[in-house]
């Protein structure tokens, strides 16, 4: 049975319930009013004393018989009013509140058809109201998730195309017998492979993560020694390009996977490297905070624009579109990072320093 006409039934059988309750109470104490009206009217002591038969040969009168047929017509007839009073007031009322639930279900079958611009009005401030505006809301949502996918999707064709290109040219020059087998092809050619491995190997991360399925091999470890390892690692290049870096590291114990830590930092490292300018200063720093063990990374470089703040940390997306996977990497970087420090547990945050340059702080929980 439809909804609307289930509310139209139950507001007729209440107004019925209520019509008829009243109709026979107002039958009631009209008859008892009448009683009193035709006692006040008889003569002499008399008439009182032979009360009961005095009342039994009035209500047999003609005149007594008419007062109470017109009694019981006036109850009839207002029970029926109420009746239809209910039922107007009552099929409103139904179709004022079937109608959101109609402009859901059909929203709902529109977007299954594929259509993605719906919505539902929304009118008030009731729960239906509260409804409708959550509805729209997940529409949106829905709908930038399709699209970040779909954009993902292109991304990734677009940063496995271009290797390929190259990787499929060079091996059809050589056939035909316009390069010469040198090392510095098959060099080349070894480049463009490892760059197609890291990227699967990247995308293949960050499934897992959204799995749940990533596993972290975790062990008591101090974020200072893989900070000074990190150092290390990336003298040499931040040398060649005329960087400094400097380590403020103390003693910060925590638990979790070092490998995937260590790729998370050499992620930010890497970033850093990328954006620092010449003769610039990249700072790793490690500290305690009362509930988090913290190693921050910042620079000198002209630090991240606020409208890009909030997408920094998204999947292929770079904040100079103009960067190519040469110079700007295939996007995927920062995402690495939130994916495993998230998988530890922790946070990573970026922010631009008041004295210029980014700043990305990841927070991991203390060991107790």
């Amino acid at each position: 049975m439809k909804l609307t006409l289930r509310l139209l039934l139950a507001f007729a059988l209440v107004a019925v319930f209520a019509a008829g309750t009243t109709a026979w109470l107002g039958y009631r104490a009209a008859s008892t009013q009448f009683e009193h009206v035709m006692m006040g009217q008889g003569q002499g002591p008399a008439w009182h004393s032979s009360n009961a038969q005095g009342m039994a040969q009035m209500m047999g009168t003609p005149r007594g018989r008419q007062v109470l047929e017109e009694l019981q017509g006036s109850s009839a007839l207002s029970s029926a009013v109420a009746v239809l009073v209910a039922l107007a007031v009552g099929g409103y009322l139904a179709v004022r509140l079937v109608r959101p639930v109609r402009a859901l279900t059909l929203a709902t079958r529109r977007y299954g058809l594929g259509e993605r611009d719906v919505h539902v009005p929304v009118e008030g401030r009731d729960e239906l109201s509260e409804l409708a505006r959550t509805f729209n809301d997940m529409i949106g949502q829905l709908a930038a998730k399709e699209a970040r996918e779909q954009r993902m999707v292109a991304d990734i064709a677009h940063e496995l195309r271009t290797p390929l290109t190259v990787i499929k040219g060079e091996l059809e020059a050589l056939e035909d017998g316009l390069m010469q087998p040198e090392s510095a092809t098959f060099r080349r050619l070894v480049e463009d492979v490892d760059v197609l491995e890291r990227l699967v190997r990247d995308l293949r991360l960050l499934s897992l993560t959204d799995a749940g399925e990533l596993r972290l091999e975790h062990q008591a470890f101090d974020l200072a020694e893989l900070g000074q390892r990190a150092l290390e690692s990336f003298g040499p290049r931040a040398s060649e390009k005329g960087l400094r870096l400097e380590g403020r590291l103390k003693p910060t114990p925590v638990t979790g996977d070092p490998e995937r830590l260590r790729q998370a930092l050499y992620n930010l490292l890497e970033n850093a490297l990328q954006h620092t300018l010449e003769a610039g200063t990249i700072r790793l720093e490690t500290k305690l905070e009362p509930e988090a063990s913290v190693i921050e990374l910042s620079d000198d470089g002209p630090g991240i624009p606020p409208e890009h703040l909030k997408h920094i940390f998204e999947r292929f997306y770079r904040v100079d579109v103009a960067r190519g996977r040469a110079s700007g990497g295939s996007g995927l970087g920062l995402a690495i990072v939130q994916a495993i420090v998230r998988a530890h547990g922790g946070s990573v945050e970026a922010a631009n320093r008041p004295e210029g340059g980014a700043i990305f702080r990841l927070r991991l929980p203390r060991v107790r």
